[in-house]
C-alpha cells in the first residue's frame, strides 16, 4: 500500500482547518469519508498524526514533519496537471511567487497588469517576506519563483539563480529625523534600528549585513530593538519613529512611504547583492509561471536601465 494524494489531501485539510468537521466542508467530502482516509494513512504509516486537545485536533511531531513534505507533493501533483493543461494550450492554474522590496516596487504593478490580460483565467499569488524566507518557501515547494537579494554569502547550491541587477541599499528614516543628514556610520551608533533578522552570538556578521556594516568600520553592533519581517510593517515603524533600517533606496523615491521617509547620505555600504530570479534547479516552471517570470526579469532590467 502506498501514500495516496487524497489521502494527503485529507489530512493536509484536517491540519490546516483544525477539524474533520473544517476539513469536510472545504473538501466538499462527507466527514466519514475524511475519517476513513485518516485512519488508512495512519494505518499504512504506523503512526499516530493527530492527538485532540481542549481546543480540539493537533499535530505531533510525526505528523508536523509530513505535513512539510504533503504540502510539496501536493503542490507539485498540481503544477503537473497545470502544466500539462497549459502545455495543450489551455491557460490555467496558478502562479505562486515572492517578492521582496526593490522589484516589488519597479516592476510588479504593470508586469501583474500585462500578464492578467495575457492568461486572464491564471490565479497569481503573491507573497513577500525576507530573501532567506523565500529561498525557504521556493524549496520546501511552496513558491514557483522568487525576485529577491542574492550574496556572496547566500547559499544557492540546488537553485537556478539568474542576476538581473544590483541591489542598493542605504539607511533611510523619517523626513525631519534629528540624523538625517548624517555622512558617517559612527553617528548613528547610538540610533534605534529595525532589522529584518536578530543577530546572535552565532551569527557570521558577513551574513547579517547590517551588522556587518557597523563591525567592518570597528563600530559596536547596532542597537536593535525590534525585527520585522514584513515591509509595509517595517517602513511604516521607520516613518512614525525615530527607528532606523538598512532598506532598498527606492523605497524613499517612489512608492507609498516615499513622502516619509529620507536616505541617510552615510559613505559606508552594506555587502553587495543582487536581485535575482530564483527557482529549483531541478524542477522546470509551468509554462504560465514561466512567463510571468521571464516578464518580471525582462521589465526589471529595463528599469533598471533606463
Amino acid at each position: 500500500m502506498a501514500l495516496t494524494i487524497s489521502q494527503l489531501r485529507a489530512f493536509t485539510a484536517v491540519a490546516e482547518h483544525g477539524s474533520i468537521r473544517a476539513a469536510s466542508r472545504a473538501l466538499g467530502i462527507a466527514q466519514s469519508g475524511i475519517t476513513q482516509q485518516l485512519q488508512n494513512l495512519e494505518s499504512m504509516l504506523g503512526a499516530t498524526l493527530f492527538t485532540r486537545t481542549n481546543r480540539g485536533i493537533a499535530l505531533t511531531a510525526l505528523g508536523q514533519r509530513l505535513l512539510q513534505r504533503a504540502g510539496a507533493i501536493i503542490g507539485e501533483c498540481e503544477r503537473a496537471e497545470q502544466e500539462v493543461r497549459q502545455l495543450r494550450g489551455d491557460y490555467v492554474g496558478e502562479v505562486t511567487f515572492g517578492m521582496t522590496t526593490e522589484p516589488l516596487i519597479d516592476a510588479l504593478a504593470p508586469v501583474l497588469t500585462q500578464f492578467r490580460t495575457r492568461f486572464e483565467r491564471v490565479a497569481v499569488h503573491l507573497r513577500t517576506g525576507t530573501s532567506r524566507m523565500m529561498i525557504s518557501r521556493i524549496r520546501e515547494g511552496t513558491l514557483d519563483f522568487a525576485v529577491a537579494l542574492v550574496s556572496k554569502y547566500t547559499d544557492t547550491t540546488d537553485l537556478s539563480v539568474t542576476p538581473l541587477y544590483p541591489s542598493d541599499p542605504v539607511v533611510v528614516c523619517r523626513r525631519g529625523h534629528p540624523k538625517a543628514h548624517a555622512t558617517s556610520l559612527a553617528e548613528l551608533v547610538d540610533c534605534p534600528w529595525l532589522a529584518t533578522r536578530s543577530p546572535n552570538l552565532t551569527d557570521n556578521p558577513q551574513v547579517h549585513r547590517l551588522n556587518q556594516m557597523f563591525d567592518s568600520h570597528g563600530l559596536p553592533p547596532p542597537r536593535i530593538i525590534a525585527t520585522v519581517e514584513g515591509l509595509y510593517e517595517t517602513l511604516h515603524l521607520v516613518g512614525a519613529t525615530d527607528c532606523l533600517s538598512l532598506e532598498a533606496s527606492v523605497v524613499a523615491q517612489r512608492g507609498p512611504f516615499a513622502s516619509t521617509l529620507t536616505a541617510i547620505p552615510v559613505r559606508e555600504r552594506a555587502v553587495e547583492q543582487d536581485v535575482c530570479l530564483l527557482q529549483r534547479a531541478a524542477v522546470p516552471l509551468t509554462p504560465a509561471a514561466q512567463e510571468f517570470a521571464t516578464m518580471i526579469a525582462s521589465y526589471s532590467r529595463t528599469v533598471r536601465a533606463r
